[in-house]
């Protein structure tokens, strides 16, 4: 087995060097490519369930087999952009919109049981004082919280039914995105979603995409109201390819989210659709550096909202196109590799 160890000294120094630069660039520039090979894509949910129910491919007209448990995980990644943007912060003394600074710290959990998926993941944005707190004295902090539970019809009917053209299963899921966050506005979503999920046949990775019923309640904190929204449709995908560049192991991965407009707001304002997506690339930086896979990811985004929170983007703040760069630490990965 390969040891860390056995890379010491200059030539790991120069190998590093040289591999987080092109790594942190080819990153970047590949993180881009949602806006390139689509037109406007949409949370969180991050918001977003990850892989799926029943690994293994069900074979027409046999019984269902009991598939091999698929592996959970747990991750931990620090993130951080220079250019996010939320409606109605604006520049000092003028009607645009503020560039936001934001730190952020994002827990991960994904688990599986006999006939399902759970998801969990928890976010905490520290803003800088372009965002600042209510109370003055910092900028706003906001934890954001998203839950979901699937069920594999496939795993309940023990058959392969729900099998067809490039959906290898559909399940039922269900879920919630809850919100807090110390700003003057003081939002505090509470939604929930509930619906089937398609499970796409991929050869590597994953491919999901959820059709919800959704319902949101939120704080409106400016005049002090709470929010009731309509019921409202959304369409949620989510998304894992590994894929290789060289020697470099990498995967592309995030998720987009359409809501269909939800009623007035607080102040009497219609909402419209909104479309958001989140996408990353991400480099192996352990399996190089050191010979353990899924143990360490460097990572490059772009966060793109538009229509944010139903509102017109029209609105100063309303979209938003923020690149973020990040590390991806692996509670229970780290696999030692063979030394070639």
């Amino acid at each position: 087995m390969h040891s860390p160890h056995s890379s010491s000294g200059p030539h790991c120094a120069v190998r590093c060097k040289s591999f987080l630069k092109s790594s942190w660039l080819l990153a970047f520039a590949l993180s881009f490519l949602p806006i390139g090979i689509s037109p406007v894509l949409a949370q969180d949910a991050i918001a977003s369930s990850s892989s799926a129910v029943g690994v293994l491919p069900v074979h027409e007209g046999a019984p269902l087999q009991e598939p091999q448990k698929p592996h959970g995980s747990n991750v931990v990644a620090y993130w951080y952009g220079s250019n996010y943007r939320t409606p109605f912060v604006l520049q000092p003394n003028s009607f645009q919109p503020a560039d936001i600074a934001r730190n952020s710290l994002e827990y991960t959990h994904v688990d599986f049981w006999r006939i399902g998926s759970n998801f969990a993941d928890v976010m905490v944005n520290q803003s800088n004082m372009a965002e600042p707190a209510s109370s003055g004295g910092t900028g706003a902090t906001e934890i954001y919280v998203t839950l979901r539970s699937a069920v594999g019809l496939n795993e309940i009917t023990q058959s392969d039914r729900f099998r067809f053209g490039p959906v290898r299963n559909v399940a039922m899921e269900a879920g919630a995105n809850l919100e807090t966050k110390n700003s003057s506005y003081a939002p505090a979503e509470r939604t929930i979603y509930l619906g089937p999920k398609l499970q796409f046949a991929m050869p590597r990775g994953y491919l999901n995409l959820g059709l919800h019923f959704r319902k949101e309640w939120n704080h409106e904190g400016v005049l002090g109201k709470s929010e009731n929204y309509d019921p409202n449709f959304n369409v949620e995908a989510n998304w894992m390819v590994p894929f290789t560049v060289g020697k470099m192991h990498l995967s592309y991965a995030g998720f987009a989210d359409h809501n269909t407009a939800k009623g007035k707001d607080s102040l009497g304002t219609q909402t419209v659709p909104e479309f958001l997506v989140r996408s990353t690339v991400s480099v192996d930086a352990g399996w190089f550096l050191f010979r353990r896979a899924q143990f360490l990811d460097l990572s490059a985004g772009l966060w793109y909202w538009h229509n944010e929170y139903g509102k017109p983007s029209s609105i100063p703040g309303a979209k938003q196109a923020a690149p973020f760069v990040g590390l991806v630490y692996h509670l229970d990965g780290g696999r030692a590799t063979r030394k070639r």
